[in-house]
């Protein structure tokens, strides 16, 4: 058999009416893993597909991780009473559920997971080796959900994988608030990346000259 069915095709391009074809063809599509392990409604929350991945939903209850990024906060809550353990588990790529939630930036599913006590210096399993700050500044939300991280304790000062600290994420992002508020945290504006390059070349490499020149006058 294929690795690559239908509905894998139809999720990565965000064709709703081919996902629907493709499930009344072979249900067990909705909630066989995809190659690599992830299961087809977490490619789809990767891939932007919000619309088919509420179409899978219904197929089997939400794991912790396929809760946290889909911002089920009810169904995070549930399965973290049942067992806590899950807050420290790693998905198959590597993830936290906290990581999920802030990179998704499931703002709901991100508060419940830190009120139970989700480790916000949870590092995550793969060559990024970053915190939920990290995935945070990089995903949907990075400049609205970063300060919260923030003020409820997330250390801006951890540097991840090849380098990448907070700044250097935020400065890639043209995220001019985020980099200010790391600025008077004591981020360190000169710290480089593996290649060598500081939070204002990455600003400029990305055109958000704005943000590159925030970074030379503070």
């Amino acid at each position: 058999m294929s690795s690559v069915r239908p509905l894998m095709h139809a999720i990565q391009s965000r064709d709703i009416d081919a996902a629907r074809a493709a499930l009344e063809r072979d249900a067990s599509q909705a909630t066989d893993p995809l190659p690599g392990g992830l299961s087809p409604l977490m490619f789809a929350l990767y891939n932007g597909a919000a619309d088919i991945a509420e179409l899978l939903k219904p197929f089997r209850p939400l794991d912790i991780f396929e809760a946290a990024a889909a911002n089920d906060a009810a169904r995070v809550a549930s399965l973290i009473s049942a067992n806590p353990a899950l807050m420290s588990q790693h998905s198959v790529d590597g993830w936290t559920p906290l990581h999920l939630a802030t990179f998704m930036g499931a703002r709901n599913s991100t508060l419940v997971l830190i009120g139970l006590g989700a480790p916000l210096e949870a590092v995550s399993e793969n060559p990024m080796a970053n915190t939920p700050l990290h995935a945070g500044i990089a995903g949907a939300a990075g400049e609205s959900l970063a300060p919260l991280l923030i003020a409820l304790g997330a250390d801006v000062h951890y540097t991840g994988g090849s380098g990448v600290n907070a700044l250097h994420l935020a400065a890639s992002r043209g995220f001019e608030s985020l980099c200010r508020l790391l600025l008077s945290r004591g981020v360190d504006r000169n710290a480089t990346i593996e290649d060598g390059k500081t939070a204002i070349e990455l600003a400029r490499d990305r055109n958000h000259l704005g943000t590159a020149a925030l970074l030379e006058l503070n």
